[in-house]
């Protein structure tokens, strides 16, 4: 019965942790196939999905990023200003 309870916990306290990341409503992208797929359903330019292959600093382990056109804009535009006030001071 305990082995029963403690895998139970195991499975509730996994579940809650994978619903503490935000998806922004996007479902989880593994493959190019898969950007192509969500593409094909969104008619904005803003909301299409632009995927890469990025190594993040603390790991040799190349992970598959994605971010809407929209928020690739947005993070350019807030890099440039930061860029610019670091630039002016």
């Amino acid at each position: 019965m305990n082995k029963i309870s403690l895998i139970c916990l195991l499975g509730f306290t996994l579940v809650g942790c994978e619903s503490l990341y935000d998806d922004g409503g996007i479902p989880r992208i593994r493959s190019q196939r898969q950007v192509d797929a969500y593409n094909a359903t969104v008619s904005a330019e803003n909301d299409k999905l632009v995927c890469t292959r990025e190594k993040p600093t603390t790991s040799n382990i190349r992970r598959f990023v994605c971010m809407t056109v929209g928020q690739q804009q947005r993070l350019a535009e807030t890099s440039q200003r930061s860029a610019e006030e670091i630039r002016l001071q």
